[in-house]
């Protein structure tokens, strides 16, 4: 994943982020500018009656669609905008120019884009709930982080990591904390990333500490832990490293 293309979380209608199908991962989507519709808000028309009144003060609502380029699929889409003041050298004019852009910013995609794309062998309920984590990227940061964190859970009842231990005669419930460092004894190098990504799954109780620079981190090492543990490639080099070491040579004909 690309984490820079992640972080450009608003649009203008003649330039979109690089921002991939979440139908086919492959192609790019592009703004149906036939299909994208924005107007100023009620309450942004109110203002324009102040003294102060600036033209930052503009609100808009748009909807629209994304089509891409390979499949030919379209995405709805929908959020917010505002003006951006610019200015810039005119080597036409030879001065400076002062002036307003409109630019949006994205709140719902349906269907959600995949931030990464998650390994085809992870398990239908795992993958569901990181995809419901996509869905919230855009509008909800604190809910986006528990999703992830939730999804931890659901991978280590996927990988048999006990739940429960006894003490005293009484059954109590692990913490993901203690289920990854079992999953450490049999998976180190992938628990270590799981540690770190529940830390930044924890900040989403915290209102206000977390930034998508965060969940993004969160997402890179899920997406490769993923990889780690469903991929077979691995595994089967191996498996066949084993194998030639152990008759030291090549196959019998």
């Amino acid at each position: 994943m690309e984490i820079k293309t992640w972080l450009k979380d608003s649009f203008s209608k003649n330039k979109i982020p690089e921002w991939t199908c979440p139908s086919c991962n492959n192609g790019l989507l592009e703004l149906e500018p036939t299909q994208f519709h924005f107007e100023e808000t009620k309450l942004s028309l109110s203002w324009h009656s102040h003294d102060d009144w600036e033209p930052e003060f503009i609100r808009y609502r748009f909807h629209g669609t994304l089509k891409c380029k390979n499949c030919m699929d379209f995405i709805a889409f929908l959020g917010n905008g505002s003006l951006d003041h610019v200015h810039y050298y005119n080597n036409y004019q030879d001065e400076y120019v002062e002036d307003y852009n409109e630019v949006f910013y994205p709140l719902y995609f349906n269907p959600p884009l995949n931030i990464f794309q998650i390994n085809d062998k992870c398990p239908e309920d795992i993958k569901n709930e990181i995809i419901d984590s996509f869905k919230l990227f855009w509008n909800d940061l604190p809910s986006c982080a528990n999703k992830i964190r939730t999804s931890l859970e659901m991978l280590m009842n996927q990988q048999k990591v006990k739940k429960t231990y006894i003490q005293r005669g009484t059954r109590k419930n692990l913490s993901l904390h203690k289920r990854i460092e079992e999953f450490k004894n049999t998976k180190p190098e992938i628990a270590d990333f799981l540690l770190a990504i529940k830390w930044i799954g924890n900040s989403g109780s915290h209102v206000g500490k977390l930034e998508k620079v965060d969940i993004l981190d969160a997402y890179e090492l899920l997406e490769h832990s993923l990889n780690k543990l469903f991929d077979d490639k691995e595994a089967e080099l191996k498996k066949k490293t084993i194998e030639i070491n152990k008759r030291r040579g090549i196959r019998k004909k």
